[in-house]
C-alpha cells in the first residue's frame, strides 16, 4: 500500500457515520457485542413507514473504499462545513474547484453520500393544502376525504408531495458506529443506575408519562429508543414567503447535555404549508 492509499485509509476511518464493515450481531448481550443492532429482531411490533424496508445487506452501509478517494473525502468535509455555516451551493462548487478535483460538485457528493448511507428520500403524495397525507388508510384514495378535491392534476400527477427520510435507517447509521452506540445507552444506564423518584425531575424518565409507558410494557430492551417529538410552524426564509411544519425528533437515549445539539436532532419530514394540517396523525 502506497503512502497516498494509507492516507486515504486513515481519512476513511475518521468518517464515523460511514463505517459499517461488519454484520449486525443478534447476541442479546448488547454490552459485550462488538457490533450493535438498534432493534430486537424478535420484536413483533410493526412500524408504519419502515415496514417496507428490506432487511437484507442493503440495510447496512457497505463502503467501497476505492471510491472514497482524497477528493471525495474533501468534498464530504466541505459539505459538513456547508451545513454548519449555511453557505450557498455556488460557493461550495467554487471552493471545491479551488482545492480539489474539478470533477467534484455538490450534486455528485450528495449522490455518493446517498449511495454509501442508503438514506434516500421516499416521496408521499399529500393534498395540495396539506390536509392529509395519502398513506395508511388514505393510501388508495383519489380525492381528499376532508374537502373532496382531487389528488391528481390533469396530467395524472400528484399536486403536492413531501420527502420522508427513514428514522430506522438514520438510527442504523448511528448504531453502526461503536462510539455512538455507547452514547445511545444513556437511557438504559440512567434507569439501572438511578431509582426513578417522582420528586427528582432531572430527566424525562422521572416523569409520569414515561412511567405510564413502562406500565404498557414498553422500553423493555436496552436498545429501545425514547423519542420526544415537537411540531410547529417554521419560517424557512427571511423573506417570509414560505412556511412549513417541521417535525423535530429529540433522541432521549442521548445524555441531556448533547441530545438537543443541532447535530443530534432528527427531522424526518417537513410539511410545506402555512395552515396547520387537518390530520396530523396520518402524517405521523
Amino acid at each position: 500500500m502506497n503512502k497516498e492509499n494509507e492516507e486515504n485509509e486513515s481519512e476513511i476511518n475518521e468518517i464515523e457515520y460511514l463505517s459499517a464493515s461488519k454484520e449486525i450481531s443478534e447476541d442479546d448481550d448488547f454490552l459485550n457485542n462488538e457490533d450493535y443492532n438498534i432493534f430486537n429482531e424478535n420484536n413483533s411490533e410493526e412500524d408504519n413507514d419502515d415496514d417496507n424496508d428490506d432487511d437484507d445487506d442493503n440495510d447496512i452501509m457497505q463502503i467501497d473504499k476505492e471510491r472514497l478517494n482524497k477528493e471525495v473525502i474533501e468534498g464530504l468535509r466541505l459539505l459538513h462545513l456547508k451545513l454548519l455555516y449555511n453557505f450557498t451551493e455556488a460557493a461550495y462548487n467554487d471552493i471545491i474547484k479551488l482545492f480539489a478535483n474539478k470533477n467534484i460538485s455538490l450534486y455528485k457528493i450528495k449522490k455518493i453520500l446517498e449511495e454509501f448511507t442508503g438514506l434516500v428520500s421516499t416521496f408521499y403524495d399529500i393534498y395540495k393544502n396539506s390536509c392529509i397525507c395519502y398513506t395508511n388508510v388514505y393510501e388508495s384514495y383519489q380525492n381528499c376525504p376532508l374537502c373532496n378535491l382531487l389528488r391528481y392534476d390533469s396530467n395524472n400527477k400528484s399536486k403536492k408531495v413531501i420527502p420522508y427520510l427513514s428514522i430506522k435507517k438514520m438510527l442504523k447509521i448511528q448504531y453502526n458506529n461503536k462510539i455512538r452506540a455507547k452514547k445511545l445507552l444513556y437511557r438504559y444506564e440512567y434507569i439501572i443506575n438511578k431509582e426513578l423518584d417522582v420528586n427528582d425531575l432531572d430527566d424525562i424518565f422521572n416523569e409520569d408519562i414515561y412511567k405510564e409507558l413502562l406500565e404498557r410494557n414498553l422500553f423493555k430492551n436496552n436498545r429501545n429508543i425514547a423519542f420526544t417529538i415537537s411540531c410547529d410552524r417554521y419560517q424557512i426564509f427571511k423573506q417570509k414567503t414560505d412556511n412549513c411544519w417541521a417535525f423535530l425528533i429529540i433522541n432521549n437515549n442521548l445524555d441531556p447535555l448533547i441530545r438537543v445539539k443541532k447535530e443530534n436532532l432528527l427531522i424526518s419530514f417537513l410539511i410545506p404549508e402555512l395552515k396547520q394540517p387537518k390530520d396530523f396523525n396520518i402524517f405521523l
